[in-house]
């Protein structure tokens, strides 16, 4: 039997303590943890604006110009940086056109429009837009692109272990269109397939890496594309 001494006893477990966050950090399979992580105030910030993009889908839908206030406000809450990576364009479509941010001040103005005359409404309106907050909530990233029908738009960006990484993504015309995630090993991680104006997905990675979104138009059509991250 071999007899360990203290010294040698307490190497061993220095070097096991050493080795632990390797092993953790092997980065192979797929970059997605099974459990809620807790959010952080870039991550609100992505949900906040998606939300209120959502909402303005509702209003404009159901026609509610007060559903539109409460979401022009959520629009002006969120401080947006402008993204630089473009990403690329892959696919046999073609053409050119613009793509179209959607600001508080138009949904402002669409809540208007909405009133269709009523005074107690456009009133409630330009008072939201005298209280608006200038962007209280920091951290949201957004980049737009023009998406030809028949191609994919991808775009890489980096995510961090342990902190949610959302991303949402709008269409500014009706053509159909299919937001998936993927991790660095190729692994799809979230997709959001329901063809609804604003997209959105939620990823809860295991350690720090690379992602890559893809927002796959599959009309004949372009249409403009903001993806909103954290």
């Amino acid at each position: 039997m071999v007899k360990l001494n203290k010294k040698m006893a307490l190497a061993l477990v220095a070097a096991s303590m050493l080795a632990a966050p390797s092993i953790a950090q092997d980065k192979k399979g797929t970059n997605l943890g099974d459990k809620e992580v807790p959010a952080t105030e870039s991550s609100k910030a992505v949900d906040t604006l998606t939300l209120g993009y959502r909402l303005a889908d509702y209003a404009r839908t159901t026609k509610d110009a007060r559903a539109m206030i409460v979401a022009a406000k959520m629009v002006d809450s969120v401080t947006v940086k402008e993204g630089t990576d473009k990403g690329k364009i892959e696919g046999t479509g073609k053409g050119t056109g613009e793509a179209k941010v959607t600001t508080s001040a138009d949904l402002f103005a669409e809540a208007k429009t909405l009133a269709a005359g009523d005074a107690d409404i456009i009133e409630a309106v330009e008072a939201a837009q005298a209280e608006t907050s200038k962007g209280v909530v920091g951290g949201a990233i957004r980049t737009v692109q023009y998406v030809p029908g028949n191609t994919t738009w991808t775009v890489r960006f980096a995510a961090r272990g342990g902190e949610p990484l959302v991303v949402g993504v709008r269409r500014d015309s009706a053509t159909p269109v299919d937001l998936k995630i993927y991790d660095e090993n190729g692994n799809l991680v979230c997709q959001d397939m329901s063809h609804n104006v604003t997209l959105y997905c939620r990823v809860n990675p295991i350690w720090t890496g690379p992602f890559s979104m893809k927002a796959i138009n599959h009309g004949g059509m372009g249409t403009g594309l903001a993806l909103v991250t954290n």
